[in-house]
């Protein structure tokens, strides 16, 4: 498990969409690269069919070189004009036309020529009249015109491949969203309620693992039945055992007039006691992790703490611990009565049994921003903030605690406030500890009157 703690989870997410981004820019890259060269290269054969025609209106008397000159140049503006230059009228080896040097022995056909720091474009034609003539233009607008061009083309490739990406990585996320809504229900399932994940609007790729974890989830929650039933089944087989050794003991004592074996008879009466509160704790556990509804029912907070305090009354005095209440409204709740009684119960007994001889305990009971509380607090050792979440574990006890106890107080209190919806928080405070349970009122209290009652010492 430290293995694969260490090792870094990747967003499927996140790959899927980086891969498609990283094969969208490469062929973006591509088609952009070969649509431009493309446009570029349609651009000049356009162009370069524009020189060819020219030479074909001459070499077919439609457009007639009159006079002596060996030149002609359509304007005078140096970047965009047409010079025709007759090559053969000379029989110098090179030909000047507007600043043009054209190489006479230049065979037929379309050239690039760099003259005086200027390229051209010359096309060369043999007339059939046998002279031969040279159609040229300047490079440079012809050139601007090929590459305008061909970026026309490439703008709508660019525009359109951000806002393709974001319709990937929204169709990605939408894809995969129903795997984020499985993990928020796995993360709301617990031992109590174990249901089967469900498999509406799941990829056919997926299903066959979400039917596993169905079929594992199955399997767990017969464990845990098959677990929780041979616990509260132990108990229950414990309890006549017990009470009948109890009954025994009580009539052996009355025939005991030796004070060693009375002495042993108190010592083993102390430990059936203690034996059967664990029974009844087990017991008491096995009711709250099965999580059971209870019908609710009016429940008074004063009688309650009145009868918890009464129950735990005889352990404190035996300790010389003063244990009193502080605080408790006056008023009827509807709610699961049993329950909250245990957890009053449980939380009382935890803290007189682990507080020190001469010590305080003080219990409180009030509402609150529709939350019911029960508030509990010592003056012992407390727990170690490292131990705050173990000590909720069933039978666990701190290592340095001399108390008699089992360590499933707090356990049963935990599962009950799992199951009901409520929380118990734990926390060492200055000069003790506090343990504190919060239930949630969804119905309304039938009386509502609160009333501190001060601080009422036993």
């Amino acid at each position: 498990m430290a293995g694969g703690q260490g090792k870094r989870s990747h967003s499927l997410t996140l790959q899927l969409s980086a891969w498609i981004g990283v094969v969208m820019a490469v062929v973006g890259v591509l088609a952009c690269g070969f649509s431009f060269a493309f446009a570029y290269q349609e651009a000049r054969a356009l162009q370069d069919g524009q020189l060819n025609e020219i030479a074909a209106l001459i070499d077919s008397h439609a457009l007639a070189l009159t006079g002596t000159r060996s030149s002609v140049e359509s304007s005078q503006d140096s970047d965009v004009k047409v010079v025709i230059d007759r090559l053969s009228v000379t029989s110098a080896d090179m030909a000047q036309a507007a600043g043009l040097t054209i190489p006479r022995a230049m065979a037929d056909g379309f050239h690039d020529l760099d003259d005086s720091g200027q390229r051209w474009r010359v096309n060369i034609r043999t007339l059939r009249t046998g002279d031969r003539i040279a159609v040229a233009e300047p490079s440079a607008l012809r050139d601007e015109i090929a590459r305008d061009g061909a970026m026309r083309t490439l703008v709508p490739v660019l525009l359109l491949m951000p806002g393709l990406f974001v319709v990937v990585v929204v169709i990605v996320r939408t894809k995969l969203a129903p795997l984020s809504r499985l993990a928020m229900v796995v993360d709301r399932q617990t031992d109590a309620s174990l249901e089967p994940l469900p498999e509406d609007d799941i990829a056919a790729e997926v299903l066959p693992f979400v039917r596993s974890i169905n079929r594992l989830i199955g399997r767990l929650k017969d464990a845990i039945g098959h677990q929780r039933r041979f616990v509260a089944s132990a108990a229950h087989e414990l309890r006549s055992p017990l009470a009948a050794l109890s009954l025994q003991a009580g009539n052996l004592g009355a025939t005991i007039t030796s004070p060693d074996a009375r002495e042993r008879l108190s010592a083993f009466q102390s430990g059936l006691r203690r034996t059967h509160r664990l029974v009844e704790q087990l017991l008491a556990l096995a009711r709250s992790e099965q999580g059971a509804l209870v019908q609710p029912a009016a429940w008074s907070l004063s009688a309650a703490v009145t009868d918890t305090i009464n129950a735990s009354i005889e352990l404190a005095h035996s300790k010389n611990i003063d244990l009193g209440i502080e605080q408790v409204d006056d008023i009827e709740v509807v709610i699961d009565a049993s329950s909250m009684a245990m957890v009053l119960r449980n939380l009382v007994d935890n803290a007189v049994r682990y507080t020190p001889d001469g010590g305080k305990v003080d219990v409180s009971a009030f509402q609150k921003a529709g939350e019911l509380i029960f508030e509990v607090t010592d003056t012992g050792p407390g727990i170690p903030d490292n131990e705050l979440e173990r000590v909720l574990e069933p039978f666990y006890r701190l290592n340095h605690s001399s108390a008699s106890g089992s360590g499933l107080g707090l356990s049963i209190v935990s599962e009950i406030a799992r199951h009901t919806g409520g929380r118990l928080v734990l926390e060492n405070i200055e000069g003790g500890f506090r343990a504190r349970c919060f239930q949630p009122l969804n119905l309304t209290p039938s009386v509502a009157q609160p009333n501190d009652l001060g601080v009422s010492k036993f």
